[in-house]
């Protein structure tokens, strides 16, 4: 287990079975800090390599998955929180955004285990996970326009992808509350759980990645996903290099042979061969 203290909480980890379980404990409600967030990067940007995890599972503790920004301040919170982050120098990426980009840098897969009430940022991050499983008492709340402010987290290229321009405008223009019901007919998210079972339903998920998926093979469907190609052709083009050169490695017999054999593959790590379209 390790921990990363911030700002009066901490980013606990614990690796089990190959699955490293990243938990956000910032009582009462996970809010957002620069530094809590500049934590959980440091954190996954330590899972990208750790040759021990071959999947990960972000969640939160209590009944909140994250509340987004720490409006402890009052009325001017938002405003110095950019303003102490150094939002005015060139090519800057607010926090929110600097989360995701350490998730889509991780090698393995990302599902979010959504125990509770995510909103602002709480709600943008989990966009960039491969999968999201919400406890059936969770709401999402984007509410920035209700703020005086615009998305952010990426959620303006996420959302549309994960929920379709329609409904993604409805979310983000209005900044209402999205219930679990509604999460899971949209396709925000994949599966909707009792809270007592919702962290094990994606345990098992990262568990099976873990031990029955090829690192690598993994690793290059990530990536083919995340290029998200314009027109068929393009992702024809992409995924045609792509399997070819798996089917020449190592691991494209040995996931044969142990299909074969009705045994669990013995795959190498994902950096022995570059994975990208």
């Amino acid at each position: 287990m390790a921990a990363s203290p911030a700002d009066g909480g901490e980013v606990r980890v614990d690796v089990e079975d190959g699955v490293a379980t990243v938990t956000l404990d910032r009582p009462p409600r996970n809010a957002l800090t620069v530094g809590f967030a500049e934590a959980l990067i440091a954190t996954l940007d330590d899972m990208a390599g750790d040759r021990r995890v071959r999947a990960v599972v972000l969640t939160g503790t209590g009944d909140t998955f994250c509340a987004g920004a720490d409006l402890v301040d009052g009325p001017e919170s938002i405003r110095r929180l950019f303003a102490d982050d150094g939002g005015d120098r060139p090519g800057y990426r607010e926090p929110a955004a600097r989360v995701g980009a350490a998730i889509a840098r991780l090698p393995v897969p990302v599902v979010a285990a959504i125990n509770g009430d995510a909103a602002g940022g709480g709600a943008t991050i989990p966009l960039a996970a491969d999968v999201r499983f919400a406890a059936e008492h969770a709401r999402f709340v984007f509410p920035f326009t209700r703020l005086g402010l615009c998305p952010e987290g990426a959620s303006t290229h996420h959302l549309p992808r994960l929920v379709g321009p329609g409904r993604a405008a409805d979310w983000l223009l209005s900044g209402r509350r999205v219930d679990a019901a509604e999460a899971l007919a949209s396709g925000l998210v994949s599966r909707v759980l009792p809270a007592d079972r919702l962290l094990e339903a994606a345990l098992g998920w990262a568990r099976q990645v873990a031990t029955s998926c090829s690192p690598t093979a993994v690793a290059a469907t990530r990536a083919l996903l995340a290029a998200a190609p314009a027109t068929p052709d393009a992702a024809a083009e992409a995924e045609s290099a792509l399997i070819v050169a798996l089917a020449a490695a190592p691991d494209c017999p040995e996931g044969v042979a142990a299909f074969a054999e009705r045994r669990v593959p013995r795959f190498r790590p994902a950096d022995s061969v570059t994975a990208t379209p």
